[in-house]
């Protein structure tokens, strides 16, 4: 018995090990395994400009970085004297902020198109990962620099990210360890925003290049891909791009930053404006919890993506929440331009038009499903209300009440056992019953 519990766990061990390493080989920092895709279709070519535009930013942050003063009494002139007094300061200054904006596009374009293009198969689905990971990066390193500025905008936009660490406190289990107050105390390097944020962020933004790059040119060293995957001809495109948008729109300076005048709306960079408006609609706690959980759902969702399928119209559930996830983010950034929030009208409507979008793509999944596997009638009504009636049942139930929040523990406790119960139907019927009673049903036959 006990050689045979250790065969059997020799066997899943072995299994485990290969899933790992063809999930490695299976790895793309920037698309190197689409090379001769990149030659006939231009969608592929979006891992290459990323990294094109990241180092169009490095080498123009390191011009920059020889003028710039991390002080917040210098901070702001010195812009100004990059902008105004030094040869060519204007435009290495645009460079680098568009530069900057166009990594963070064109990481956003390739996310998308890694989810729609199935590309995340065969075992590939850590490029989900990586590419969200380098999109989160590019934002995050974005809003480091955006407080380099010192301007009006930048301490207020500031202000509020680093706010959102503190709600964490708010959470039964992780409010007593004080991990929120304590890492908005690291960022800021104190309680308010003053020299010590100043010189953290400054580290930070410079940090987060130095060992990134460092991570790609290991990473480029192990595997011995190229760096660049598209011709040096086609590259001055994109990059010539970049520079007419410096010159032609100049790189905005803005209002000293002044922490006794509120500006209102509190903008951040247009990356950013999304969330600044959905912080409006619910509690901050609430707010903050979903900021995580949504990174993490991208994450999961190719290892729930079962099957060979790679036709889009085949994958209808991830092709509405991939619509509807870029809807939002146009129309939550528009109306915070427009100073817009309607507490009463606006998550109501954005919340039902969630729940249809993906109700579509939970119907037309099953649809797909019985056309090409129909079943007998019991198989049906149980497929039915597996795939169809319990993802529903979930969305419909705990999306509104989960976004308006459970105020206690209880409430939170009972909220995740009801969404449980159809959730372990499903699960269980998918996993456990369906496979036995069709082979059954095939057998008879």
């Amino acid at each position: 018995m006990i050689d045979k519990l250790k065969e059997i766990g020799k066997q899943q061990f072995e299994i485990a090990k290969k899933w790992v390493i063809d999930h490695i080989n299976g790895i793309d920092i920037f698309d190197e395994h689409y090379v001769d895709k990149a030659k006939t279709n231009p969608w592929y070519t979006l891992g290459s400009l990323v990294w094109l535009f990241w180092m169009v930013t490095i080498v123009s942050g390191c011009l920059l970085m020889a003028i710039y003063i991390p002080s917040i009494s210098e901070a702001y002139d010195s812009i100004v004297k990059i902008q105004t007094e030094i040869p060519f300061g204007a435009i290495t200054r645009g460079v680098h902020k568009y530069g900057a904006d166009a990594v963070i596009i064109a990481a956003t374009m390739r996310l998308y198109r890694m989810f729609l293009a199935c590309d995340y198969k065969p075992n590939r689905e850590f490029n989900i990962a990586i590419a969200l990971i380098t999109l989160l990066f590019g934002m995050y390193s974005g809003l480091t620099g955006y407080l380099l500025i010192w301007n009006q905008r930048a301490f207020w936009a500031t202000k509020v990210f680093a706010t959102f660490p503190t709600y964490v406190e708010q959470f039964y289990i992780l409010g007593p360890t004080h991990i929120g107050v304590n890492t908005s105390q690291i960022l800021l390097g104190g309680s308010s925003i003053g020299q010590a944020t100043m010189t953290r962020f400054y580290a930070f933004h410079t940090a987060f290049t130095l060992l990134a790059l460092i991570a790609y040119e290991l990473y480029i060293y192990k595997t011995g891909f190229k760096r660049l995957n598209i011709s040096w001809k086609l590259a001055s495109v994109p990059t010539a791009m970049v520079f007419i948008t410096a010159i032609i729109l100049p790189a905005q300076i803005g209002h000293r930053a002044d922490p006794s005048v509120t500006p209102l709306p509190i903008l951040s960079d247009w990356y950013f404006l999304a969330l600044y408006q959905f912080l409006k609609y619910m509690e901050p706690v609430w707010a903050t919890a979903l900021t995580v959980l949504v990174p993490v759902t991208v994450i999961a969702l190719p290892f729930f993506d079962l099957g060979p399928e790679t036709r889009l119209s085949k994958r209808p559930i991830f092709l509405m929440v991939t619509i509807m996830g870029f809807i939002q983010f146009l129309v939550f950034s528009g109306l915070i331009i427009a100073n817009i929030a309607n507490i009463h009208r606006d998550p109501p409507i954005w919340r039902t038009g969630t729940w249809i979008i993906i109700a579509i793509g939970v119907v037309w999944q099953y649809i797909n499903h019985k056309i090409e596997r129909p079943e007998k009638l019991p198989v049906a009504i149980m497929d039915f209300i597996a795939y169809v009636a319990c993802p529903l049942f979930v969305l419909y139930w705990s999306f509104p009440t989960l976004l308006n929040g459970w105020i206690t523990v209880k409430q939170q406790l009972v909220g995740v056992g009801v969404c449980m119960i159809p959730a372990t139907i499903a699960y269980g019927w998918h996993l456990l019953i369906r496979k036995r009673i069709v082979q059954t049903q095939e057998k008879a036959a």
